[in-house]
């Protein structure tokens, strides 16, 4: 089983139209990537988590369940993702095949290099969820796009998706 752990702001610092997002609102930045995070989970089928750093304000950490595959974390006050994502990783590093780091800080991608740990760069990420984006939007029509957005799982997806497949043949003459 595969997961991936994604330092938030780094993510959005990298990618520039999430960093037109955060210029307006941070809330929306956050969305946006979380949406995007989750549209890319449930096409390959992998969960993952969103962490958000909160070392700037006080508070409890939170985690918050915003799909079936994805979590979005929330860091105590004075804890950075960073510090959330080598604990989850020292924690669970037994529980997965390949854990997925996602983040721009070289001294956490140099922490965790381990030969089931893999250190992604923000570009890179996006990158491939662009590729999953685009799949999904040509994959499903304009239509399709509200039923895309309600982020299920991958299995249900395929569920849904041999049902309509087997629907289209019925209705072809032949």
């Amino acid at each position: 089983m595969k997961i991936i752990l994604v330092d938030g702001y780094n993510v959005i610092y990298a990618s520039p139209s999430l960093k037109i997002l955060l210029s307006r609102s941070l809330y929306k930045a956050q969305d946006k990537l979380i949406e995007m995070v989750c549209r890319h989970c449930s096409l390959q089928n992998i969960r993952g988590y969103v962490v958000f750093d909160a070392y700037r304000r006080d508070g409890e950490e939170r985690v918050q369940e915003v799909s079936p595959l994805v979590k979005v974390v929330y860091t105590a006050g004075g804890k950075t993702a960073d510090s959330f994502i080598e604990r989850f990783i020292a924690k669970n590093k037994s529980r997965y095949t390949y854990i997925y780091v996602i983040t721009s800080d070289l001294a956490q991608g140099m922490t965790v290099l381990d030969d089931k740990i893999i250190p992604v760069s923000p570009k890179s990420f996006l990158n491939e969820v662009k590729i999953s984006l685009d799949f999904i939007n040509k994959r499903y029509s304009p239509q399709a796009n509200p039923f895309v957005s309600h982020l299920i799982s991958g299995d249900t997806l395929r569920e849904i998706l041999k049902k309509k497949t087997v629907k289209n043949r019925k209705r072809k003459p032949g």
